[in-house]
């Protein structure tokens, strides 16, 4: 694994929105992940996000930040709030009650910064969650979060080109990010055990797919944020990161375990704003 960690890059890859864990806990149980008896030790979670938020800065990300609000646990998963492109969002309408209460703080957020904030007029939709853009492609899934209904009105919206939704198998991969990654317009890091057969197929005919073992995934090494060719992603996952390096990409690790006790990772804390000025359309 190559590593760069002393690297200093010019903000060329992107604006990505995060949350400053002030609030973050594990308080109800909306995903298997989470266990009341194993509740995150907050000190540590402050760490580790710390750790996050300075590799981003390294890789040559741009950040926002949003106001963590109090009562709102799970606000720093900030890739549920919404779907950005352009100057245009789909802000999120979260399946469960327990995250209803951060729709209007991601939505003041999105006006405040000169975004024109679109609502869905029914259905689920957590956002870049289960919706993740591959150029002009728009890969959805749907089942345990968000409905299948809502994606025609979210293609209109956002004038997305072509969209490919797939339905989530397992429920311990209950967003399309914990099991799916773009790495560029044409190459995606995927774990297979969380599709069907069939919508493996329609995935692998949309973009080449780069398998990760059952033991990365269940470290939510798809869980991952893509900056040019240095990709961040949660540490023990070996297998992945020489898969990466063989294909020419910079993997950086940061221990995120407190977060995966909520059932999230480097993606789910992080909301792709705006695309970077070097982002690569291939390898």
């Amino acid at each position: 694994m190559k590593t760069t960690d002393s690297k200093k890059i010019s903000p060329t890859h992107g604006r990505w929105l995060i949350c400053r864990p002030k609030d973050y806990d594990v308080r109800y149980k909306i995903n298997p992940w989470m266990d009341l008896s194993n509740v995150p030790d907050q000190a540590l979670a402050v760490t580790q996000w710390s750790e996050l938020e300075q590799q981003l800065l390294r890789c040559g990300a741009q950040i926002e930040y949003i106001e963590h609000a109090d009562g709102q646990p799970d606000m720093v998963f900030t890739a549920n709030g919404g779907l950005v492109r352009g100057q245009d969002v789909v802000r999120a309408r979260f399946r469960h009650a327990e995250r209803g209460g951060e729709e209007r703080h991601f939505q003041t957020w999105f006006e405040a910064n000169g975004f024109k904030v679109h609502e869905l007029s029914s259905g689920s939709f957590e956002g870049e969650g289960d919706a993740l853009f591959a150029g002009n492609k728009l890969f959805c899934g749907w089942g345990f979060r968000s409905d299948l209904a809502v994606y025609d009105q979210i293609g209109t919206i956002l004038q997305v080109q072509e969209i490919i939704p797939v339905k989530l198998q397992d429920e311990r991969f209950y967003h399309l990010d914990t099991c799916f990654c773009p790495l560029n317009n044409s190459l995606a890091l995927i774990y297979p055990g969380a599709f069907s057969r069939k919508d493996l197929e329609i995935l692998g005919r949309a973009i080449e797919l780069i398998y990760v073992s059952d033991s990365d995934a269940l470290h939510f090494v798809c869980n991952a944020v893509v900056l040019g060719t240095d990709i961040i992603l949660p540490a023990g996952c070996p297998d992945t990161y020489a898969l990466l390096t063989q294909r020419g990409f910079t993997s950086h690790t940061v221990e995120l375990g407190e977060f995966i006790k909520a059932g999230g990772a480097a993606k789910c804390l992080s909301l792709k704003l705006a695309q970077g000025s070097q982002t690569p359309t291939g390898l």
